[in-house]
């Protein structure tokens, strides 16, 4: 039997183009007959510094059922403008016969070419006639990331990622480093991880293991003979226990609001709970209460109470920074957010929280939420869980709200899935892969990266076995 099972390459490639085929006639089937559907569109270079754009699509049905797929991976032959995003877009949709009608919202990276307002792919298909009124995203994780960036703390991460990278990309130095972490034998972390400017959590697992390992950098750089005062610096010390315990309070957000399938409420409320957990630290380093900055209460045992509370006000002045930024960059999620949060607590709701696009007839949309609130017989139901609830609300006495409710969670919060396939891309289309075709590389990823099962046995009966001979 094992013998008789072919394996040639060129008989693999077939098996993947078919599974590819079956899954993406299921993908647009789906699509085709969704309620609405809403797209996340980012764009990456493979390791031929080819352009490449990632479709996804979150739609909806009538039901509230939810499903997140690879539309379609795009490479981008020659510039990759606002006009050349969205005409790969609307062809992806022509493609798969989608009706843009159903189009709820747009989300993307924060690039020119994605958000310009007028040449970027938002501002081209809101002058766009054809294409209904949307809201558009930017990634809410690439906005946490730049606002992170406002705890301008470089005295702290320029020594570090100096000494970080003369001890990791010199082979010899990486070697001597980890051997006398070994000689220690203080129950120390084994290594210090090199920093990724792109990795989401990179900065704050390299300040953390860094501080575990001050000590034994301070002992290592002298006999280095390289001459870092920072390192014997109480103050310095102090900045980076502070940053230490700040990046890991902004590396959870971070993490709650990966993931598939995240609702757009969900990932909301984590942003504005960070930005009220900021109010909190600010009050707590103002009084000396360092029980959220384990870090720094550690590091602060050695110095002068003087010294401490002008340390102190120092780092509530950079919270409050941090905090205005935040409120800065979410101001237009803020606004929106009553029409958000609506879909996760529809019965306090404020009754005119429904706007253009969200339902067509405001007016209407107030009496139904008015005759929503009344509506006993559904409240337990809410605790069942928000798609739940949603499912049992009747589209016939309730047909602008249940489209309202539809729409948002239609809605993408982030370019998260990008990313994802841009990191199995990675693996897909290595320097050992380079020569892969641009069709073979979107059936690998959409393969790879599917929810939907597709039917093997089907498949299988339209072929035939043909043994070697």
């Amino acid at each position: 039997m094992v013998s008789d099972v072919q394996l040639s390459r060129h008989t693999v490639e077939h098996r993947i183009s078919d599974i590819n085929t079956a899954i993406e006639s299921q993908l647009h089937s789906d699509l085709q007959a969704c309620e609405y559907f809403r797209v996340a569109l980012d764009e990456s270079c493979d390791i031929q510094d080819k352009p490449q754009l990632a479709i996804f699509a979150r739609s909806v049905s009538n039901d509230c059922v939810i499903k997140e797929e690879l539309l379609d991976i795009v490479p981008l032959k020659d510039r990759t403008r606002g006009i050349d995003v969205k005409e790969t877009m609307i062809a992806a949709f022509e493609k798969a016969n989608l009706p843009i009608t159903k189009i709820t919202a747009i989300a993307t990276d924060g690039a020119p070419a994605m958000m310009g307002s007028v040449n970027g792919l938002v501002g081209l298909c809101k002058a766009d006639q054809t294409i209904p009124d949307f809201w558009n995203f930017r990634c809410i994780i690439h906005m946490a990331q730049l606002v992170s960036k406002s705890l301008n703390l470089d005295n702290v991460m320029k020594p570090v990622m100096e000494i970080v990278n003369y001890i990791r990309t010199h082979a010899l130095n990486h070697r001597q480093f980890k051997n006398l972490i070994a000689e220690l034998d203080q129950g120390l972390p084994g290594d210090l991880p090199l920093h990724c400017t792109v990795g989401w959590l990179s900065k704050g697992q390299v300040l953390s293991r860094f501080f575990e390992l001050l000590d034994a950098v301070k002992l290592f750089m002298e006999e280095k003979d390289k001459d870092y005062p920072e390192l014997s610096d109480l103050k310095w010390i102090m900045d980076l226990a502070f940053l230490v315990d700040m990046m890991c309070h902004l590396d959870r957000l971070n993490l709650t609001l990966q993931g598939k399938l995240k609702m757009l409420p969900d990932l909301v409320q984590s942003v504005f709970v960070f930005v009220n957990k900021l109010k909190l630290f600010k009050t707590h380093i103002q009084k000396g209460d360092l029980t959220h900055f384990p870090t720094l209460l550690k590091a602060s045992g050695q110095v002068a109470s003087t010294a401490l509370s002008k340390q102190r006000a120092r780092y509530a002045t950079l919270i409050e920074n941090l905090h205005e930024s935040f409120v800065t960059r979410f101001h237009d999620l803020q606004l929106k957010r009553p029409q958000i949060t609506f879909l996760v607590d529809p019965f306090n709701a404020e009754t005119d929280c429904l706007k253009v696009p969200l339902v067509t007839d405001e007016a209407a949309a107030e009496l139904e939420m008015i005759d929503l609130c009344e509506e006993d017989q559904l409240k337990p139901a809410l605790r069942e869980g928000t798609i739940d609830f949603w499912k049992g609300v009747p589209m016939e006495k309730y047909p602008n709200v249940k489209r309202a409710a539809l729409k948002i969670l239609s809605m993408f919060g982030s370019t998260y899935v990008c990313e994802s396939v841009f990191s199995t891309l990675k693996h897909v289309k290595s320097k050992h892969r380079s020569i892969l075709t641009d069709t073979h590389v979107k059936e690998l990823l959409r393969v790879a990266t599917t929810e939907y099962k597709p039917d093997l046995k089907r498949i299988v009966q339209g072929k035939e076995c043909q043994k070697s001979h």
